[in-house]
């Protein structure tokens, strides 16, 4: 989280630095100051930023003044190998001292990008996404900020992976009149690729309707409690020890409660079949309590090349989930000519206030027609 200082009368910019145990030109660079000695009593300087780092990583971090309010972009690391999340985080900060509203005629209050070298835009946070249409206005008081979080798993806008490169990663404040103007930072992705599990399922050569086709569908496999489950992959994931459907173990997705969670599973699929997949849910309630939240659940289907050729209809929205388990199900339309393998992925999206998780257990992929 952004660490705040109140310049005070006699302050200089050096003496605040050895104050917080930092540098002149570190604060410099947060707040975008051009001039050491041009800072005035009552001013809000961002001190730091604690909490998005990974141990002996490296952040990538950049910001910029707009219109009286500092944007501070990062990554939780400057370099990824190819196929790893990235965590992106955007702070909107009012560092004046009069209060400043910003109006929105959406439901969308933000904006991530990814851009290639030639200007090319590979990914975009809201591709795919609703917003509500409405209009709404949100005062940010001296010294106040907000904070935005998303992932990007990597994938350019038609489900392929991008290929080792700089990115730019672009945020943007979706207010009236600054949704074009945004802050940026940079990062590498590497060759060296993250090792993809072996499938222990074969193809279906045969649809064996009542067969589960995934692995370790009752997350019974858990040797790090907090790394996703044996054949699964995800974020913001841990195993839940305590409340489950069946077995020792559930997958809680939202450890973090206000951040975004997925959990997914990749198995060889065919053409021309049908898959049913059903799955246990429940909300686990926090103290202090606080449900503002959705989770999305969706099958995708892939070509030989891991390229994305479409996704299951319909995607399974639940914006209310009751606090104990019950099941929930969907069936596949039939697969599209070139599928070789299909995902499952369980998303959960956090909003304002949100304290509480999700379990997830028992998900169950068969092969129906």
């Amino acid at each position: 989280m952004p660490q705040f200082y109140t310049v005070k009368p006699g302050d200089t910019l050096s003496a605040i630095a050895r104050q917080l145990g930092t540098t002149v030109e570190s604060l410099a660079d947060l707040n975008q100051i051009t001039d050491p000695d041009m800072i005035f009593p009552g001013q809000v300087l961002l001190a730091g930023i604690e909490g998005l780092g990974t141990p002996g990583e490296r952040q990538s971090v950049n910001s910029r003044v707009i219109d009286g309010l500092l944007y501070v972009i990062a990554t939780d690391r400057n370099r990824y190998r190819r196929g790893e999340t990235v965590n992106i985080t955007l702070f909107k900060i009012n560092t004046t001292s009069r209060p400043r509203t910003l109006t929105y005629t959406t439901g969308q209050r933000f904006e991530f990008e990814a851009v290639r070298a030639d200007g090319t835009v590979v990914w975009r946070w809201s591709a795919g996404r609703v917003f509500t249409q409405e209009t709404a206005s949100i005062t940010l008081q001296p010294g106040r900020s907000q904070v935005f979080r998303a992932s990007w798993d990597q994938r350019n806008l038609q489900g392929s992976l991008v290929a080792p490169q700089t990115i730019t990663i672009r945020g943007f404040n979706w207010a009236q009149g600054l949704r074009n103007r945004f802050v940026s930072t940079n990062i590498a992705i590497t060759r060296a690729a993250v090792p993809t599990p072996t499938p222990t399922t074969p193809p279906p050569a045969v649809c064996r309707p009542g067969v589960n086709l995934l692995e370790n569908p009752g997350f019974e496999v858990w040797p790090n409690p907090n790394n996703p489950p044996s054949g699964w992959q995800g974020e913001n994931v841990s195993r839940q020890e305590l409340i489950r459907h069946t077995g020792r173990f559930s997958a809680r997705l939202g450890t973090n409660p206000r951040r975004q969670a997925r959990l997914t599973q990749s198995i060889p699929a065919a053409a021309g079949r049908i898959y049913r997949l059903a799955f246990w849910l429940r909300e686990i309630p926090q103290v202090p309590a606080g449900s503002n939240f959705s989770f999305r659940t969706r099958v995708f289907f892939f070509n030989a090349a891991g390229q994305l050729i479409s996704t299951a209809d319909p995607e399974y929205n639940e914006d209310v989930i009751p606090e104990s388990f019950i099941q929930f199900s969907l069936t596949t339309g039939t697969t599209p000519p070139g599928t070789a393998r299909l995902e499952v992925r369980f998303n959960f999206i956090p909003e304002s206030g949100n304290n509480n998780a999700v379990a997830v257990d028992d998900v169950f992929l068969e092969c129906v027609r």
